[in-house]
């Protein structure tokens, strides 16, 4: 397993954690990117691609292809073979979810996860790898209504509380009560953490907390 969780930072935020990902990536293979979490209104699919090129191409990252909604309803297991890894891109992680188990990539992501596809989830995409999402409750709203917030669980059992700033301590502890939550670790927008059978390695100068 070769997970990259980033705190949700921009390019400059992530740049160490940016430079592992596409060091464990065959750059012989397109890129997957899924942005299907964003605000379309402000960040339209046609924008998507060029922001992420911007990203990675200067690390090496030159083929980049992008599935949005209309695509990953039609994919099987086998279409993502011929990737060299996913980028799960952030925005509001609920509808993440919600369209993730409805076009059931949820299952293919988990299995290509456990097969050691590489896999980047930046704010909304790295909280649906953990145990659930209910700490993304603290900056997003339930606009599509659901009520099971189980995610991946890839992460030892962990929740995953992005854009850390270190004011959010008795909100956390708060939530952990409120909804049983057992452990989680804070990632702030410079900060980043990968995830492997050998355990999590902390990347980037900010303060990751474990809670």
């Amino acid at each position: 397993m070769k997970l990259f969780l980033g705190g949700g930072g921009g390019g400059a935020d992530s740049i160490e954690l940016d430079k592992k990902f596409v060091a464990s990536l065959d750059l012989s293979k397109p890129l997957l990117y899924i942005p299907i979490a964003t605000n379309t209104t402000k960040y339209p699919y046609s924008g998507c691609v060029a922001w992420l090129s911007s990203v990675l191409g200067p690390l090496g990252v030159k083929d980049i292809v992008m599935w949005v909604e209309e695509d990953l309803k039609t994919k099987t297991k086998d279409d993502y073979l011929q990737f060299s890894g996913i980028y799960i891109g952030g925005g509001n992680t609920y509808k993440l979810l919600k369209e993730l188990k409805e076009f059931e990539t949820f299952d293919i992501l988990s299995s290509l996860a456990k097969e050691g596809l590489p896999i980047y989830g930046g704010s909304a995409g790295a909280i649906i790898l953990a145990k659930t999402i209910i700490p993304a409750g603290f900056l997003d709203e339930n606009k599509v209504g659901i009520s099971d917030f189980s995610a991946l669980d890839l992460v030892q059992g962990y929740d995953i509380w992005c854009h850390y700033t270190g004011a959010e301590d008795d909100s956390i502890h708060s939530y952990m009560n409120q909804f049983g939550l057992e452990k989680v670790i804070a990632i702030p927008e410079n900060a980043g953490l990968i995830v492997s059978e050998s355990g999590i390695e902390k990347v980037g100068p900010g303060k990751v907390k474990f809670f």
